[in-house]
């Protein structure tokens, strides 16, 4: 068996538009050109910017109409950030959710089964449902600052990816397949450059919506690593299906906290 090598330099190597391509290639269904060798890279160091990139786009409702229509606008917004994804972390969360849910020794079988299960639909409503009031009631205080939150919460679920893979995927390794990779693959430079973007993306954010995006992104990445540390001791591994349902989990506590804490 060919040995494993895990890049501790990844976002050194190559071309950075490389990593680029990569991160859009990975975390949205928008279509890209390979750069260079963005086919064989995860896009890890990019996925800060990237989640910035797809909020921002995300957002737009908020910004035209989230003060006169919040809920309308808040609607549209997820729904835009599912389209971009193509539903990809919300399957995911599905996807752990049926296997939490199922007999012993069928976790597996619930998991890889195309057919969402109770607990998977019940959980995609749940979230969505969250999202949509927590984000409707920032926007009916102002729409600039529901879409910084937006943006800030974008970036930040992404971003903890890759510091997920490298905190707790190596340790907690599935058998095989895309979670696996991934967390060979990223490298601890990668996951701090992610990260760093991201906080940085959220000062400027302040700069523009005030200290309270900061405040609910640093609660909700709190509420959203409790609960994602529950549920990868739940299921005894962190696979592909894991990092879809924390970036989901991740989304929906930050904006929570900006709807809570006001």
């Amino acid at each position: 068996m060919a040995e494993v090598v895990v890049r501790e330099d990844a976002p050194s190597r190559g071309h950075p538009f490389a990593e680029l391509v990569a991160a859009v290639a990975f975390l949205t269904r928008v279509p890209v050109r390979p750069f260079g060798d963005s086919g064989s890279r995860t896009g890890a160091a990019a996925f800060g910017l990237v989640g910035a990139l797809i909020g921002v786009v995300a957002a737009v409702p908020l910004l035209l109409a989230g003060t006169s229509h919040p809920l309308p606008a808040a609607i549209a917004t997820v729904g835009i950030l599912a389209l971009l994804d193509g539903g990809l972390h919300l399957d995911g969360l599905a996807d752990t959710c049926d296997a939490l849910a199922a007999p012993a020794g069928a976790a597996d079988r619930a998991r890889t089964d195309p057919r969402a299960g109770t607990a998977g639909v019940v959980a995609i409503v749940v979230i969505l449902g969250l999202a949509v009031a927590s984000i409707a009631e920032v926007a009916a205080g102002g729409g600039l600052r529901a879409a910084a939150v937006v943006i800030a919460a974008a970036a930040l679920s992404r971003a903890t990816a890759p510091v997920w893979a490298v905190a707790v995927g190596r340790h907690r390794r599935a058998a095989g397949g895309l979670g696996t990779w991934f967390a060979d693959e990223v490298g601890r430079g990668a996951a701090a450059f992610a990260l760093v973007t991201a906080v940085l993306i959220v000062l400027v954010l302040v700069e523009f919506a005030g200290p309270g995006v900061a405040l609910a992104s640093l609660v909700g990445l709190a509420g959203a690593a409790i609960v994602g540390l529950i549920l990868v001791r739940l299921r005894g591994q962190l696979d592909g299906d894991g990092y879809g349902a924390i970036i989901e989990l991740t989304f929906a506590a930050i904006v929570l906290s900006a709807a809570l804490l006001g």
